[in-house]
């Protein structure tokens, strides 16, 4: 399983629902990416389903618009 950091990475090679284009930080939230751009990047393979899965392991609630903090370690 890969690292937050690195799927941060991977997720941001997909367009996200804020208008951000691939490999641009999200427009709305540029210390993280948002969640559906996660699933976007799943669903184009840059990601696998389980690392999907890794990322919303220890969300309660969440939506689309639901903001993951990017980490550097």
């Amino acid at each position: 399983m890969t690292g937050l950091h690195a799927l941060c990475k991977q997720a941001r090679h997909a367009t996200c629902i804020c208008g951000a284009t691939p490999d641009k930080p999200c427009d709305y939230a540029p210390a993280g990416v948002h969640l559906a751009r996660f699933a976007h990047a799943e669903r184009a393979g840059y990601i696998t389903a389980a690392e999907f899965a890794s990322v919303i392991a220890d969300a309660d609630v969440f939506t689309g618009t639901t903001v993951v903090r990017d980490v550097t370690s």
